[in-house]
């Protein structure tokens, strides 16, 4: 199972700014998103996983833009990428996306009321 996290901008805040400041600041913001899941995404040793592969689910984590820019999506694409976020009864959790997109998501509201007021 893939891990996703998805930014979208209501259609009534897109009114009264240009489409293209909002677009920017939503592929800003996606990219911190990606960077900060990709800090905290664990990464097995030879130790952890002996002969194993090593850091793909760091490099599984991958952003995309959609819908004009208005829509950014962060990607953690190897199958087992929900089982590290969430945990199994086997594992504890080690969070890496949610706590990248908490973070994240302040500083885009941020972003959005300083570009709102300043177009009103």
């Amino acid at each position: 199972m893939r891990l996703k996290v998805k930014m979208k901008i209501p259609k009534n805040f897109m009114t009264p700014v240009n489409k293209g400041k909002i677009a920017r600041i939503v592929q800003l913001n996606t990219a911190e998103v990606t960077q900060k899941a990709k800090e905290r995404a664990p990464v097995s040793t030879e130790k952890t996983n002996p002969g194993g592969a090593h850091g793909q689910l760091k490099r599984s984590i991958i952003p995309s833009m959609s819908s004009g820019g208005m829509v950014g999506k962060v990607n953690a694409t190897v199958d087992y990428a929900e089982y590290v976020e969430m945990g199994t009864r086997f594992m504890a959790a080690q969070p890496y996306m949610k706590p990248a997109f908490d973070q994240q998501k302040e500083i885009f509201l941020k972003d959005m009321k300083k570009l709102l007021m300043k177009e009103l």
